[in-house]
């Protein structure tokens, strides 16, 4: 049996184009490409609708026959990607036009509907020239008016239901607010090529709250003196808006009227959601100026994101500092940022991928000889961590002088999950 030649001959023979159409919405292969045209892939079309039965190594021939026989121009009735395949050379994928699909099927269904495909041809043709020159006139049924080339009301219109959908589904997942909206733009650009955020001129949203939210290191910045963030953490649980859950700091209710719990869209490596708390600036009047039974731990430059560390056995040290208990070798349990080792446990690489991956981004850079240097954030690097020294447990700013001297190691906050997608 010739593999070529439909396998399942409908008793109800399709005749027309309309009846076409109907046969493979019905299968459910009409697609939207990346700018808003219905498309229907030719595998699928030949082999789930027209019965072809083919070898994946006879596809690209089938289709191509197709293309020969109803002389279909590219760009026009067709179009083709590369797909990459795994372990192999890419694949060509072809996508017919609604159109041109109908043809396929029509084509394959019956002989017997060939003078009925011409006359259904000419038919759509003079109707849709009709159109063109009555396109003030409603149609009496919208919804049979379909075509591959949509007018730009038509485009406007599939965009906004589906807009409105897409929002309805983020708010079925708990979304809300701006979030809720944001959330349906990023469903829509990622799937349709559609973004109804930038088709209005709106890049971002005014927040319903007019207040900045900041995170602990930014909040120590704010102190006077400025603070360490692990400090700002403390004083934060001393004053009873948060405590500790399984190593998450966790706002109380006390603490809720002055934060927000913000959802990153990252996870841990177990799967569990990455959640962000961020505290209103007036959070800082209800600080206590220490924690019950501690001292302020040394503070930091105002000009200087920390300022550099007390150099051991130097003239202003009474004492000899005690060293504390020594941590994991590359995990500094911050509060705020990874170190390269934890960056990696946290999204499930290795050292050495996010070594390549923030290289690549310049967001590090080595610097030294051979084994005998260190890594280094780049200029860019700054706005997404701090170089934090463990030794004495704490932070370098870019203008430190004891950057390569010192045990100072490149830390990153949140914002570099954004390049491990």
């Amino acid at each position: 049996m010739d593999s070529t030649v439909p396998t399942n001959h409908n008793t109800d023979l399709i005749t027309s184009l309309d009846q076409a159409e109907l046969k493979i919405r019905r299968a459910g292969i009409i697609r939207l490409n990346p700018e808003g045209y219905e498309q229907v892939e030719g595998e699928e079309l030949l082999q789930k609708v027209c019965g072809f039965n083919l070898e994946s190594k006879t596809v690209a021939q089938a289709i191509k026959r197709q293309i020969t026989k109803h002389e279909f121009a590219e760009g026009k009735d067709f179009t083709t990607s590369m797909l990459q395949s795994s372990g192999g050379r890419p694949r060509r994928v072809y996508h017919f036009s609604v159109n041109a699909a109908n043809h396929v099927l029509l084509s394959a269904m019956t002989q017997e509907g060939k003078q009925a495909r011409q006359e259904a041809i000419d038919d759509k043709r003079e109707k849709q020239l009709t159109d063109d020159n009555q396109s003030h006139h409603a149609p009496e049924n919208p919804a049979l008016e379909k075509r591959d080339v949509y007018t730009a009301q038509t485009l406007l219109e599939i965009n906004m239901t589906t807009s409105v959908k897409a929002i309805a589904f983020a708010e079925a997942l708990g979304f809300t607010g701006n979030q809720k909206l944001l959330s349906a733009d990023r469903l829509l650009k990622s799937q349709i090529g559609f973004s109804p955020l930038e088709a209005m001129g709106q890049r971002q949203l005014i927040a319903p709250v007019q207040k900045m939210t900041f995170t602990p290191t930014q909040l120590g910045q704010m102190m006077s003196p400025p603070q360490d963030p692990r400090q700002v953490n403390r004083l934060l649980e001393a004053a009873r808006l948060q405590v500790k859950v399984d190593n998450q700091w966790v706002p109380t209710d006390l603490g809720q009227p002055f934060c927000e719990i913000l959802d990153t869209g990252k996870a841990h490596h177990s799967g569990t959601p990455v959640k962000q708390v961020k505290w209103y600036q007036t959070v800082l009047d209800r600080l206590p100026p220490k924690p019950p039974g501690e001292s302020i731990e040394t503070s930091i430059d105002q000009n200087d994101r920390k300022a550099d560390p007390v150099v051991c056995g130097s003239d202003i040290d009474s004492d000899p500092v005690q060293r504390k208990q020594k941590r994991k070798r590359n995990r500094y349990e911050l509060d705020d940022y990874f170190s390269l080792v934890e960056l990696g446990e946290f999204i499930g690489r290795s050292r050495q991928h996010v070594v390549e991956v923030l290289e690549k981004n310049r967001i590090i850079k080595w610097t030294g000889q051979g084994k005998k240097g260190k890594y280094l954030l780049t200029e860019n690097g700054w706005q997404y961590g701090l170089m934090y020294d463990p030794t004495e447990t704490l932070f370098h700013n870019r203008n430190s002088k004891r950057l390569t001297t010192s045990n100072a190691q490149p830390v990153l906050g949140y914002d570099i999950l954004k390049f491990f997608h």
